[in-house]
């Protein structure tokens, strides 16, 4: 049984559904092609939500990089 995890801001409920669908799809594609054997995969997909002030760029915080940019 495959496991993803996926790591990053907090993102809806809709959004994770997709991502776990394609994800589960890509992967059972790929286990058709590799063992040609056509089975409906069980794929567990984590989400790991950081929340901005967690994630850094170099060794500053997203958000006081995020405020440096033009704005647009």
């Amino acid at each position: 049984m495959p496991i993803v995890e996926i790591s990053g801001p907090a993102l809806p409920q809709d959004a994770k559904d997709r991502l776990a669908k394609k994800i589960t799809e890509v992967i059972a594609e790929e286990e058709k092609k590799a063992i040609k054997l056509d089975t409906t995969g069980i794929t567990v997909v984590l989400f790991r939500e950081l929340g901005v002030p967690d994630i850094y760029l170099g060794t500053k915080p997203l958000a006081k990089v995020l405020e440096t940019l033009p704005k647009a």
